[in-house]
């Protein structure tokens, strides 16, 4: 018996039906951002290739632009994330239940941790410091997340201070900057100062050495409660209180007596 030929029009019914395509639209941009963070921390804004991001995160302009807008637009949005990202963090850590003291040590090691895991930040700010901080003065989030860190220094300074802990006048700002500088250089730096000191620095001991050192100088500025007098003033000081000293009196030569009119007469013996 003949073996029954299978209709076209049968087969094609028996065939399983094609999967729709569906648009994920927050994955299609969580892969562009992404992409587009690794372009433009490698290259800065002015180097980044929109047609570069389009290929790593395997879309294609069209859809760039129709989540973005521009280029810019999505160089902002980057560098706002990479702003928040810091600033999402900062604000998990416990600055109200710890004494003051443990909250900044808290600080001081979250930041140089957090510079030294993730080197794409400063990448993007350098770069964005390249072009004078043009894109990041449209970020008014970026200012208004950051304030209020600056604001939890100034309450850890004052708890410090009636505590008497801390020392008095210290500009948290200034203390701010200093931490990040500090938690910085050996990183932006690492290549040159490595070839300088015949030393690598980015051995795991030398970063772990690194950052108790840091943490060390910033604590011992801040717990610093001596008096301080400028040496100048205070050389002065000095040279007032021997002077009026009994024994500085005594060792003053006497002063010299004016000759009377008689014996500037009498002849020399």
């Amino acid at each position: 018996m003949a073996a029954r030929s299978i209709d076209p029009v049968d087969s094609a019914t028996l065939a399983p039906p094609k999967p729709k395509q569906t648009r994920d639209p927050v994955g299609t941009k969580r892969s562009i951002m992404k992409a587009a963070h690794r372009e433009f921390c490698e290259h800065g804004y002015m180097g980044g290739r929109v047609e570069t991001i389009a290929a790593k995160s395997k879309t294609n302009l069209r859809m760039i632009y129709h989540y973005f807008g521009s280029k810019e637009r999505l160089y902002l949005a980057v560098l706002e994330a990479a702003y928040l990202r810091l600033r999402t963090l900062e604000s998990r850590l416990d600055f109200k239940h710890a004494s003051p003291v443990e909250a900044m040590r808290r600080l001081v090691r979250f930041t140089y941790d957090f510079l030294g895991s993730n080197p794409d930040v400063l990448a993007i700010i350098s770069n964005e410091n390249t072009l004078r901080g043009r894109f990041l003065e449209q970020l008014p989030s970026v200012r208004e997340k950051t304030l209020p860190l600056i604001d939890s220094i100034a309450d850890l300074l004052r708890r410090g201070h009636d505590q008497g802990v801390f020392r008095p006048g210290v500009d948290p700002l200034q203390f701010y900057v200093s931490l990040v500088a500090l938690s910085q250089l050996h990183i932006s730096n690492r290549f040159t100062l490595s070839i300088i000191f015949d030393k690598d620095l980015s051995d795991g001991q030398w970063l772990n050495d690194r950052r108790t050192c840091i943490e060390e100088i910033l604590m011992a500025y801040l717990q610093d409660l001596g008096p301080k007098m400028p040496a100048a003033k205070g050389a002065a000081a000095t040279r007032r209180s021997a002077a009026r000293s009994p024994a500085s009196a005594a060792a003053k030569p006497a002063p010299k007596r004016k000759a009377t009119a008689a014996a500037a007469k009498q002849p020399p013996p």
